[in-house]
């Protein structure tokens, strides 16, 4: 009974798959149509100052006792310059379903801060077919700064404030004094904004903004700040009643 009914199940599978198409579908891996895809289709990468090359995995339907080669093209919608980006071609070793699109990217035309979007497409084979065919790369640029500018802002007594930027051994490699600003209790020394240009080497440093009246840089009238920065990089920044110090550690590439 058991042998009877499994026969009658497997009749009726059969009927229902050849009902809804009058030709079989055959899954051959040696002989049968070649269907490409992206197995992953997403990539956010930062581009350093050398370039960078992305290998974007591909798989494939079926299997070859040679290597293959496919087309891969860029698509509408990018916002890449044209000579920041080289598009190879898909790479499958033989006897494997698996293989790689190399995807390489040069820093040298791009714009510090900007995001930028490349998407690339399969090109089916001949007789062949893709699905999930499209893969979109965003990428910056890494930002290689070591020119930084201080920006302080006055207030009232802008003769109070100073400030020295220490390296991470301690010593101080950047500073002003306290009544450099000024003259002192002059009005043409309030809400005056002085930049300072400060070349670093990499590494990690401190800044150190001091007030000697130990009000920061407010007086109730004027209201005065600080910002420390290297292209759109900010590596610190304050204004107001901060007290005697206000201390900010950074790291310059």
């Amino acid at each position: 009974m058991k042998n009877n009914l499994l026969y009658i199940i497997t009749l009726l599978f059969v009927f229902t798959f050849t009902a809804c198409d009058d030709t079989p579908v055959v899954f051959d891996n040696v002989n049968g149509q070649v269907a490409l895809q992206f197995t992953t289709r997403s990539f956010n990468v930062t581009v350093p100052p050398e370039g960078l090359s992305i290998a974007l995995p591909v798989s494939v339907t079926t299997v070859s006792k040679v290597e293959r080669t496919f087309t891969a093209v860029l698509v509408d919608g990018s916002t890449a310059p044209t000579s920041s980006y080289s598009i190879g071609t898909v790479t499958i070793p033989a006897e494997s379903y698996a293989g790689t699109l190399n995807v390489t990217l040069n820093p040298a035309p791009l714009t510090d801060g900007i995001s930028y979007t490349l998407p690339v497409k399969l090109i089916a084979p001949e007789g062949g077919t893709v699905f999930n065919e499209i893969a979109t790369i965003k990428f910056n640029k890494v930002v290689i700064c070591n020119d930084l500018v201080l920006t302080v802002t006055t207030d009232m007594y802008a003769e109070e404030t100073s400030w020295k930027i220490k390296n991470a051994a301690g010593t101080v490699v950047a500073s002003i004094a306290p009544g450099t600003y000024g003259p002192a209790s002059s009005p043409a020394s309030r809400g005056k904004v002085y930049t300072h240009n400060i070349n670093l080497p990499n590494g990690t440093y401190t800044l150190i903004m001091e007030d000697v009246y130990c009000d920061g840089q407010a007086d109730g009238v004027y209201n005065g700040g600080y910002s420390l920065d290297c292209s759109i990089i900010n590596h610190a920044s304050g204004t107001g009643a901060y007290g005697c110090t206000k201390i900010t550690t950074f790291t310059v590439n």
